[in-house]
């Protein structure tokens, strides 16, 4: 691996982590208690998962930052 972050994610690797997390998901299903911290980590997953099923994603994303977006005012 290089010292540089990935400015994008491909198709691919999109598709990679959707189905970790849909297999961390059935994981944390099959407990019957989970901690607050867990219980916490599987609904942000949970919206994640949702998010990256959008088509838009399907060609891959680009990466950025919070607060390196850039805002326009014009």
């Amino acid at each position: 691996m290089t010292g540089q972050p990935a400015r994008r994610l491909t198709g691919e690797e999109i598709a990679a982590l959707k189905f970790a997390a849909h297999r961390q998901l059935a994981r944390w299903a099959n407990k019957p208690t989970l901690s607050s911290h867990r219980h916490a980590r599987r609904n942000a997953l949970q919206r994640a998962v949702h998010i990256l099923h959008d088509n838009a994603f399907s060609t891959g994303c680009e990466l950025h930052a919070p607060g390196h977006e850039k805002h326009s005012d014009a």
